[in-house]
């Protein structure tokens, strides 16, 4: 019993982290020089966008988006001064509001060259951004989230590496957010480094919807096979299907950082990592394996975000297999949990994302679920 409760963890625990990308890199090497062979050569390019739109969608954020707009137009000052090279592209930001009922619209509308476009009803984040993409005539989209903090430089880095090549899909920066927490600045630490390993294999399926930017020709095109599907988790379905649809195209990571101010880490959060849990359900059955015949390495990829949904269950196998294993711990381990739910409030939310992920597997088998691929 022991050894199996341990082998399934550690199992459990490798896809989580490094084992699917470590199987991905040499599949992507194989893809590459199979395509070399029978694609036309192309000769590489250095091909600057000329326009960027950056969307800010926002509901009741009137404390948030106030930062994230100052930020956005600094940057956008630091782009328009460089010197000695080629024009900059023309920017435009584009602030969309969902049924608010605060001041957020007024706010936005303060700053200069920034359109605000108000919708009534609270249709819900991926309704708003998939109009307001559908809308845009920009080469490249910017998508952030109100609370996101800009340093002065990262729009120009990001011009600057966008243009390299022509089979740059995405870019997206590193993330930290101010208000973590030693334990959730740890695990984002790890995250970056995961995440830098999936570039290596033409970039990750799961990108922080903090700040993402797309090639708007290939996000139309996957915004198209999309549909009209209400989908719950945009950071991964809409990186997953640009790497589906197009198997040659990169999502470079990272390029750059940003920072987050409006994440609260001391809060079990339980609404929101819900959500984010039907989200993963959603795509995992109506996207996964129909991705993983079209682009089988973004599948492997795609398949450590899977073992993540799970996790708790694969850290509840190890911990089994040692207590079984050492017996001494098991008092110690569960007083030491005790104390730290009482005074951490990393440990607080951590174990609330814990609790989220137990619960997985009812998720799964709920009929409703099973009929729609989400309970909305």
């Amino acid at each position: 019993m022991t050894p199996a409760l341990l082998g399934i963890g550690v199992f459990g625990l490798l896809g989580l982290s490094v084992l699917w990308p470590l199987l991905a890199f040499p599949a992507r090497r194989f893809q590459r020089v199979i395509r070399t062979r029978t694609r036309r050569p192309e000769s590489t390019v250095f091909s600057r966008p000329s326009t960027i739109e950056i969307v800010l969608p926002a509901h009741n954020e009137a404390g948030l988006i106030e930062g994230t707009l100052a930020g956005i137009q600094r940057s956008i000052r630091h782009l328009q001064a460089q010197s000695g090279g080629p024009p900059p592209p023309e920017i435009f930001v584009h602030v969309g509001t969902d049924g608010c009922t605060d001041q957020t619209a007024q706010i936005a509308r303060r700053f200069p060259k920034v359109d605000v476009t108000e919708f009534g009803e609270n249709r819900g984040k991926w309704r708003m951004i998939k109009t307001l993409f559908e809308r845009s005539t920009a080469d490249w989209l910017i998508l952030v989230d109100a609370g996101t903090l800009w340093p002065e430089s990262f729009l120009t880095d990001v011009v600057q590496r966008i243009g390299r090549g022509r089979d740059v899909i995405a870019v997206a920066p590193s993330y930290r957010p101010l208000k973590a927490g030693r334990i959730h600045r740890a695990l984002w630490h790890v995250e970056a480094g995961l995440k830098k390993l999936e570039a290596l294999c033409g970039g990750p399926v799961s990108l922080h919807g903090a700040t993402v930017g797309y090639k708007t020709a290939v996000l139309k095109k996957a915004l198209a096979r999309l549909g009209d599907t209400p989908w719950l988790n945009d950071d991964v379905v809409i990186p997953l299907t640009l790497r589906a649809l197009f198997p040659d195209g990169l999502i470079l990571y990272p390029v750059g950082e940003v920072w987050d101010a409006g994440l609260k880490t001391q809060e079990l959060d339980l609404a929101r990592r819900d959500r984010l849990l039907k989200g993963n359900l959603q795509w995992v059955r109506l996207l996964l394996p129909d991705y993983f015949r079209r682009n089988p390495v973004a599948g492997l990829v795609a398949l450590r975000r899977l073992f993540r949904v799970f996790w708790a269950y694969w850290f509840v196998f190890a911990a089994a297999g040692l207590a079984l294993a050492f017996h001494s711990i098991v008092l110690p381990g569960i007083a030491a949990a005790a104390i730290l739910f009482a005074v951490s409030g990393s440990f607080r939310q951590l174990a609330g994302a814990a609790w989220v992920s137990l619960s997985a597997p009812w998720g799964m088998i709920h009929p409703r679920w099973r009929r729609t691929g989400s309970w909305t």
